[in-house]
């Protein structure tokens, strides 16, 4: 049975471009959008799916052969609270694999001024976890974050995916390597379902186009066709759904108060022009030295109050 999509409640929206996104998800309604961070726990962050966060990770870090990743243990997502009022941190998936090594996938949807420094956060908490009192340091294992932004982070030299590691200058080799990270900027993926080639094509693809699709694009590999079946509607649940609206909501509003906050701040930026513009009048008639403040008060629409100070300044300069 088909279930109550989130476009009824969003009528009374007055956000146009958040308006006009869910109008074109209106158009397609086979597949949720993965980068909802529901929809996106939901493909990565479920026992039963761990053959996907599998093949999502060697796709996008590159492994091949020896280096591959073959199985991943779920860590909680939630990093301890060291201290009291300690600031609370939950990652949208961690793993580990057989070896030790710990992943930290980050999905980020709305960009913030903080995003380096919070993705610099949760790969050194995550690393320096590791180490209960009386562990020797020789037994901390290398943490790699992957971040996904569906925004641009880096300048456009640089490419759709990104890999940073601590390298020494002069050598330009890497002598700590235990924590690195790699970054997909989902707004520099331009390749077309036509040219889709390898998993990580296909995987990118879907983050950033699924939402708007009819059908899975051709020939796509079998662990990524089954993240196309998570994301059709009619397999949710009411509460699943109910979940991925509110989350959804939470990102219109958040767009809702920056406009509103920005818009607010060019017409107060307006209000402050016509106020530099009314004593800047002022002044240059005070200089000419033939009218009265009240006269100048009518003609700049300034309080008499506002150009006798004016006229004292000027008398002081």
């Amino acid at each position: 049975m088909f279930k109550m999509s989130v476009y009824p409640l969003v009528k009374q929206r007055t956000c146009r471009m958040g308006l006009n996104h869910l109008r074109n998800l209106a158009t397609v309604k086979r597949f949720f959008d993965p980068k909802n961070d529901v929809a996106f726990k939901k493909i990565f962050g479920e026992e039963q799916n761990k053959p996907l966060l599998l093949s999502f990770l060697n796709s996008i870090l590159r492994r091949e052969d020896d280096n591959m990743i073959e199985e991943v243990e779920l860590l909680p997502q939630e990093l301890p609270i060291r201290y009291k009022d300690f600031k609370k941190s939950i990652l949208d998936v961690s793993c580990r694999d057989k070896k030790g090594h710990r992943y930290i996938v980050e999905m980020q949807n709305k960009k913030l001024s903080s995003f380096i420094q919070r993705i610099e956060y949760y790969a050194s908490r995550t690393y320096s976890d590791q180490l209960p009192e009386g562990v020797d340091y020789l037994e901390l294992k290398p943490v790699i974050l992957l971040a996904i932004a569906n925004h641009n982070i880096f300048p456009k030299n640089i490419p759709c995916i990104s890999y940073h590691r601590n390298r020494e200058e002069k050598t330009n080799i890497c002598f700590l390597p235990n924590v690195s990270y790699a970054f997909v900027e989902l707004p520099k993926f331009s390749k077309s379902g036509e040219q889709l080639e390898t998993p990580e094509d296909y995987w990118i693809h879907l983050l950033k186009e699924a939402p708007y699709e009819n059908e899975p694009p051709e020939e796509v590999p079998s662990e990524i066709q089954k993240a196309y079946e998570i994301l059709e509607r009619h397999r949710w649940s009411s509460a699943e759904i109910a979940s991925y609206e509110k989350t959804m909501m939470a990102i219109l509003d958040d767009e809702d108060a920056i406009r509103t906050a920005k818009n607010e701040g060019r017409e107060e930026g307006r209000e402050e022009g016509r106020e530099e513009a009314k004593d800047e009048i002022a002044i240059k008639l005070l200089k000419i030295g033939y009218l009265t403040p009240r006269d100048i008060s009518e003609a700049t629409g300034l309080p008499v109050s506002k150009v006798e100070a004016l006229k004292y300044n000027i008398q002081d300069d």
